[in-house]
């Protein structure tokens, strides 16, 4: 899909190319003087540009936003659904695929891509300039160019840098005390609703975004790594401005994660296995410059039945985390535990022995045996107590931390609404001592979509697969934690976020 736009963003240029010397083809060229332009503002929403005052296009693509000509020369401004840098490299690969376009140079125009290439029709060379904004979730393409634009050199230098995105909403910038979320769209789609989520979190106070990556779906083959898909998703969080907590599940909690195959059944502390790791590690975080790194999700899950294994963990985990510091020294480092399961495993200890990072990555959901959420709210203050009192002097993040709703599992909205009202209450007491707290999530899931997250906790050979009152269960868990429902209808605690986060931002001196 993504290939399919960059070739027709290619195809419009040269059609633009086409219109624009048809239009000028009986025109005399005049002598380029500034005295001779008007300028106007282009808008689209949060985009603008300035452009000269020419005629617009007769014919243009259905896909352009807006097109002018004069004189066997253009300026185009067209929109696409994509981040400029996955952009520039798509289109650039179709210039070089077209045996009629030379590309002169590419590189960067005031810290966007840009790019120049020339094209053959009818015997004359057409020379066309591009610059990239992000804006508002999209990518916008200006394009200027057509016959001889030696002639109007200047002015489509000023009209390349004259870009903006004049987004009125920017991302808190605290120190600690942040205010966090795992953000999925709604109705699971990733491809429209991604976008439209990141902003319902950016324009209400959210400044950590947490999120998760399979060291076994990005190194399918020994050292071969694909990106596309973490690179999309990345690039928009990073250009709206959001922090990123980042958590590798090389275990995921009761299980170990997803890892190249040849590397199953190495031990943790194997050589092979913590040097391919640490490259896997410094190419992730040489492509994503995230704030914060957890190498293992929930492992005291993982440890209670593998004790033998912590000393191999430990080596991994600190051999890691030297070639990370020496890299990134700015970066804190940890691995996240699950502290409600270490308590009513009695496996806080393991906590203690594995907190070997710069933070305390910790996931909390407060809830009685069988997952139900028959607790009070209020109950979150002694387990923070706890938490601050077990991570001392380090600072502690909570990376996951919600409510479920479901009727099922005894929840309710107006339970969550009063956990997220505690969780505001008891960040801005603690806020020197917290990192961040990360809501878990802003919506539901598709029950189908939960079912498959389901099964990446259980061994494919477990029986309680089969068990479908557990499953059930189980789903609902995973399924039922958003602020708004899936079809993107609030409930009480999305009102709440909303409030609580706006007046604790209001009230930070």
């Amino acid at each position: 899909m993504k290939a399919m736009r960059a070739r027709s963003v290619f195809a419009l240029f040269l059609m633009a190319v086409l219109i624009s010397s048809c239009q000028g083809a009986e025109a005399a060229v005049p002598e380029p003087t500034w005295e001779n332009f008007s300028f106007e503002f282009f808008r689209d929403g949060y985009y603008q540009a300035v452009l000269p005052n020419w005629e617009d296009a007769l014919e243009k693509d259905p896909d352009a936003l807006h097109m002018v000509v004069k004189d066997g020369q253009f300026i185009s401004i067209n929109r696409y659904q994509n981040i400029p840098e996955i952009f520039a490299e798509q289109f650039l690969a179709y210039i070089e695929e077209d045996s009629s376009a030379y590309l002169v140079q590419q590189g960067e125009l005031d810290g966007r891509p840009f790019f120049e290439f020339t094209t053959r029709d009818n015997d004359q060379t057409m020379r066309l300039q591009a610059v990239l904004d992000y804006c508002q979730g999209q990518t916008y393409a200006l394009v200027t160019g057509g016959r001889d634009t030696v002639q109007n050199s200047d002015l489509f230098e000023q009209v390349l840098t004259s870009t903006s995105c004049q987004d009125e909403f920017e991302v808190p910038d605290l120190d600690t005390g942040k205010i966090g979320m795992r953000v999925n769209p709604a109705k699971d789609d990733h491809w429209e609703g991604f976008y439209p989520a990141l902003r319902m979190a950016k324009e209400n106070g959210v400044q950590v975004l947490h999120t998760y990556i399979w060291w076994g779906e990005v190194e399918q083959s020994p050292e071969e790594y694909t990106w596309e898909w973490q690179d999309a998703l990345m690039g928009y969080r990073f250009r709206e401005g959001f922090e990123v907590s980042l958590a590798v599940n090389v275990i995921h909690t009761a299980l170990r994660g997803s890892m190249p195959g040849d590397l199953r059944d190495r031990t943790f502390d194997d050589p092979e296995f913590i040097q391919r790791f640490t490259d896997f590690i410094l190419q992730t975080l040489e492509r994503y410059p995230v704030q914060y790194l957890s190498i293992g999700n929930e492992v005291n899950d993982y440890f209670v039945n593998h004790r033998d294994e912590i000393p191999a963990y430990k080596t991994f985990f600190l051999s890691v985390q030297e070639a990370v510091k020496e890299e990134y020294p700015d970066l804190k480092v940890g691995m996240t535990f699950a502290f409600h399961d270490a308590e009513t495993m009695n496996a806080v200890d393991i906590i203690r022995e594995l907190d070997l990072g710069d933070f305390l990555p910790i996931t909390l959901y407060i809830y009685s045996p069988g997952f139900v959420f028959d607790r009070d709210p209020a109950e979150l203050e002694a387990y923070l107590e706890r938490i601050l009192g077990l991570a001392g002097e380090k600072p502690v993040a909570l990376v996951e931390l919600g409510w479920n709703t479901a009727e099922s599992l005894s929840g309710t909205q107006e339970d969550q609404e009063a956990f997220v009202r505690e969780t505001f209450m008891l960040l801005s007491l603690h806020r020197d001592q917290i990192e961040f707290i990360s809501w878990f999530d802003l919506h539901d899931s598709k029950l189908d979509n939960s079912y498959t997250s389901a099964l990446t906790f259980l061994p494919n050979d477990s029986s309680l697969i089969q068990d479908e009152a557990f499953m059930a269960i189980f789903v609902d868990f995973l399924n039922y934690m958003g602020l708004l429902e899936n079809d993107g209808t609030p409930k009480l605690g999305w009102f709440a976020f909303q409030e609580e986060a706006r007046e604790y931002l209001e009230n930070i001196p």
